[in-house]
């Protein structure tokens, strides 16, 4: 058994840091396809794929701080097609065909670096008459994907107060910027769209957040400040944000300053989990959720419309649905699987951000960057973690454990992989310190297997959710009174995150309560505890078939009841389970 536990923890330790990676494609890349009007390009991975889009400049007539759907989806195109090209000579030609393609002058900076923390933004330049008015449109489009070895700078958290390497970045974005700013001539009204996806919308979150609020004047040091000579104003700053990993512990993030900044989130979607909330990151501006069973009480309907939608525009592609949606019960369970697994990375992996950026943060960087960042990734991830593996398994040799018990399992570890590997790149520190990682994810992983078979279940669901394809057809299935209702603020002062929820025998879920009360707080009862019991965090334990209500009150901070909330709880067992089950009782 210790055996069977020893390569089962191995092998899991893979599947982790598979998933902790951003997905990758197998797809063959297409010949060099072309797209239509009103289409635009995306290189993404090892893989070409032709979308449809829609433009109207009609689209920033409204108040940068009220919600346009159009505008969003508009956004999502943007910053799909600002991904690097295939074609090195021109990296930038996607976004270029398709800003022209929109009537955009075009011009781009930093599409020909590559580094850990490089970053491309680019620009488009539009005057008119709109409604009558005088005036000028920008685009300014972080680069958010297939973008070599910036795979690394998403690893590089630091200590201050922003997520490190997306802060260089957003430096590096706002110095071009505002270099582009001197040779802006505004024709009347200055209109800004700011669209990003992923690492992208991080960086961009941090470039609109110090936009409207003044600060970048910091980020662009001593030269001189064109961007106040353009006259930026707020109402006018657009920004729309997709699956945006947290990029800083700034406490004023909820300020409505910052509510022209819309982060759209697929909460299946573990990408926007990093950095975690367990290191008080978050992000600016509002967040706005995607459908799924967590967060909307007919969330079938939801995914039929999206498996339909999917199967209908990327009929072309191959690719088929369920390969990439959740069903209601997966899309429970997944979600809440994916919140303990980032839990558990912060506190009982990193510990805290001191340790992760001394012990861990280098390696995973130069890891990332040079494997995944050279797209090396699916040969040299699988060969560099896959000797790992099996030195594990060697290490159960009996001849073995004298050396082992001599130099420790770490050094053992380390002179393998440095030895079958022949990284000549990495140096000793950075291969300890991937062994490190490795040895305390294997140590998680078996100290929470129960959680795994989840992940294993949707595997492919698991790989792929954080492919744009899968963000643009949730968001092509929704309006703006849909978008805006799943997200509406409710009049209650107390709301959970889910009020009906199907568990599986011998799981567990979390229950997160949002309120405004100073000094309130929440107590939990469940009505049978038998089969459903709560603690005093809302971490909810399915133990035994049925169904149990919970009960969340609210108080205030000298023991008022303000208000209370239900959740109904569904606990299925198989027939297996419920014969052990029954067994059990027998005994206790």
């Amino acid at each position: 058994m210790k055996l069977f536990n020893r390569i089962l923890s191995a092998f899991l330790a893979v599947l982790m840091i598979f998933v902790s990676l951003p997905a990758v494609s197998f797809a063959k890349k297409d010949e060099d396809p072309m797209p239509g009007k009103n289409e635009f390009r995306c290189d993404w991975f090892d893989e070409t794929i032709i979308y449809p889009y829609e433009y109207s400049d009609s689209y920033f007539t409204g108040n940068a701080y009220d919600y346009n759907h159009d505008l969003a989806l508009y956004s999502l195109c943007v910053s799909m097609a600002s991904f690097g090209s295939f074609d090195l000579e021109n990296p930038d030609e996607n976004i270029r065909m398709m800003l022209e393609e929109c009537g955009y002058d075009f011009t781009s900076y930093g599409y020909d670096t590559e580094g850990y923390d490089t970053v491309g933004l680019a620009l488009g330049t539009k005057k008119l008459d709109l409604g009558g008015e005088p005036t000028t449109i920008v685009i300014a489009a972080i680069r958010s994907g297939n973008y070599g070895m910036e795979w690394g700078g998403n690893l590089r958290v630091g200590t201050g107060e922003n997520h490190e390497g997306f802060d260089i970045s957003k430096q590096t974005s706002l110095v071009y910027f505002n270099d582009f700013c001197k040779n802006l001539e505004p024709y009347g009204t200055v209109k800004l769209l700011i669209p990003g996806y992923s690492r992208g919308s991080s960086i961009a979150n941090l470039f609109a957040a110090e936009l409207v609020d003044g600060s970048y004047t910091d980020s662009i040091g001593a030269q001189t400040d064109y961007i106040k000579s353009v006259g930026f104003t707020n109402e006018n700053i657009y920004a729309y944000l997709y699956e945006t990993p947290q990029a800083t512990s700034d406490v004023n993030t909820g300020n409505e300053l910052y509510d022209n900044i819309f982060n759209i989130i697929n909460p299946s979607d573990y990408v926007p989990m990093f950095v975690m909330d367990n290191f008080n990151f978050t992000s600016y501006g509002r967040t706005l959720y995607l459908p799924s069973a967590s967060r909307v009480a007919d969330y079938e309907t939801f995914y039929n419309s999206a498996v339909k939608e999917f199967d209908s525009f990327m009929a072309h592609t191959g690719k088929e649905s369920k390969d990439f949606f959740y069903d209601t019960e997966d899309s429970l369970s997944c979600e809440l699987v994916f919140k303990k697994v980032f839990s558990y990375l912060a506190t009982d992996v990193m510990v805290d951000r001191e340790t992760y950026s001394e012990r861990y943060e280098n390696s995973l960087i130069f890891f990332t960057g040079q494997y995944l960042g050279k797209k090396r990734t699916v040969k040299d991830l699988a060969g560099s973690i896959g000797k790992m593996v099996f030195a594990t398994l060697v290490s159960l040799i009996p001849s073995n454990y004298k050396k082992i018990k001599a130099d420790g399992y770490q050094s053992y570890l380390a002179d393998y992989v440095a030895e079958k590997t022949k990284h000549a790149d990495l140096s000793d520190k950075e291969v300890e310190g991937l062994i490190d990682l490795f040895i305390e994810i294997l140590d998680l992983i078996k100290a929470h297997r129960k959680e795994i078979p989840t992940l294993l279940s949707q595997i492919n669901t698991v790989i792929n959710v954080h492919q744009p394809y899968v963000t643009m057809t949730w968001v092509r299935i929704l309006d703006e009174e849909t978008m805006l209702k799943i997200n509406s603020d409710v009049d209650d002062e107390l709301r959970l995150s889910w009020n009906n929820i199907t568990l599986k025998y011998n799981s567990s879920g979390k229950l997160n309560t949002d309120f405004n009360v100073e000094g309130g707080y929440v107590e939990w009862k469940s009505d049978n505890e038998e089969i459903v019991s709560v603690d005093k965090d809302g971490t909810v334990y399915a133990n035994s078939k049925g169904t149990a209500t919970l009960t969340a009150t609210l108080y205030s901070a000298d023991g008022k009841v303000l208000d209370e909330a239900f959740a109904t709880v569904n606990v299925e067992m198989n027939a297996i389970q419920v014969i052990i089950h029954k067994i059990k009782n027998v005994f206790v």
